[in-house]
């Protein structure tokens, strides 16, 4: 029996990942329409985590105003965007002080719906140093508010876990959804030490797309060793069985597609910790292998997701955005 405050943060984080992953997939293919309908949701969540009375403002001022929500008591607002650049930012400052919304408002934040980046400046100021932005404190992403979510007494956080739930649905079923399915069958073939490719893998590149070593640098070396051990061993099976369409590259990139929600969610349970991330992934899908009586080589199950991070599909990295 766990904790009710961890079982409430575990599923608002899940439902977050999922919601993050849909809005970047729907910007990516032009499809604004779910921009619009997160403002209202954020408007609705961030009012029960904060206790503030923020209002849909584009329903007066309309979107040239910069902002979208707004809070006369406190003197806050916001602007809910998927773009994290900063010059997104910027221009939004700019917006907001051409407005005069900075004789309203004190505070300004915004929220990317996305991720944002790791900025270089602290601050962006407007033109006449009329106002300014601290970056690190005022630009928020789904991991800040996890954070306010998480600081809240376990009454209001079930309340938040109640919004949360009702406000972001997806199907949740007793049996192996088809692409768990494909993976049940992929670690099946991972683990046959019989298998002719078995321990013949021969590792010439380890991070073809410079993820690891970009993204993760402070953890680089750990997992580059991790992916290279177990290359050896199952690297060349798994090279074997998509070739010879032992289960189908569509199987696999579907499975792929799976993962890329669920390890986000994970991810983001770890603070963004890959290292720790990738352990608890490993652990909870030997469990599921165990769960249904199959196969749950550990080493197996570790190789795939390491080949899966470096394939972008584990950890996916965010969709770039133009501003």
């Amino acid at each position: 029996m766990g904790l009710q405050r961890d079982q409430d943060i575990n599923v608002i984080i899940q439902r977050f990942a999922y919601l993050r992953n849909i809005i970047e997939m729907s910007v990516a293919q032009n499809l604004t329409s779910l921009n619009v309908i997160s403002e209202n949701f954020f408007r609705d969540l961030l009012n029960l985590i904060l206790n503030s009375e923020f209002q849909n403002l584009n329903v007066e001022l309309g979107n040239a105003a910069a902002i979208d929500l707004g809070d006369k008591k406190q003197a806050m607002c916001i602007q809910v965007t998927s773009t994290s650049d900063k010059s997104k930012i910027t221009k939004t400052v700019t917006k907001f002080v051409e407005h005069d919304l900075h004789n309203d408002y004190k505070r300004l934040v915004v929220l990317i719906a996305t991720k944002k980046k790791k900025y270089q400046a602290d601050k962006i100021s407007s033109a006449n140093s009329e106002f300014e932005i601290d970056l690190k404190k005022d630009v928020w992403d789904w991991n800040d508010v996890v954070k306010l979510t998480n600081d809240l007494p376990q009454d209001d956080l079930s309340e938040v876990r109640s919004f949360v739930e009702a406000g972001i649905k997806f199907e949740e079923v007793a049996t192996p959804l088809n692409e768990v399915g494909t993976f049940i069958d992929l670690m099946e073939i991972l683990s046959d030490e019989t298998h002719d490719e078995a321990g013949k893998g021969i590792l010439m590149e380890p991070d073809p797309e410079g993820k690891i070593k970009h993204r993760f640098s402070s953890h680089a070396e750990y997992l580059l060793e991790q992916y290279g051990v177990h290359f050896v061993e199952y690297g060349a099976v798994l090279a074997e069985t998509i070739k010879q369409g032992d289960l189908g590259s569509a199987r696999v990139r579907r499975l792929g597609l799976h993962l890329a929600t669920k390890s986000n969610a994970i991810l983001m349970a770890s603070q963004g910790d890959p290292k720790e991330a990738l352990e608890k992934l490993v652990k909870f899908y030997v469990e599921a292998l165990q769960k249904y009586n199959k196969h749950s080589d550990e080493g197996a199950v570790r190789f795939f997701m390491l080949d899966q991070m470096v394939k972008c599909h584990v950890f996916p990295n965010p969709v770039q955005l133009s501003a």
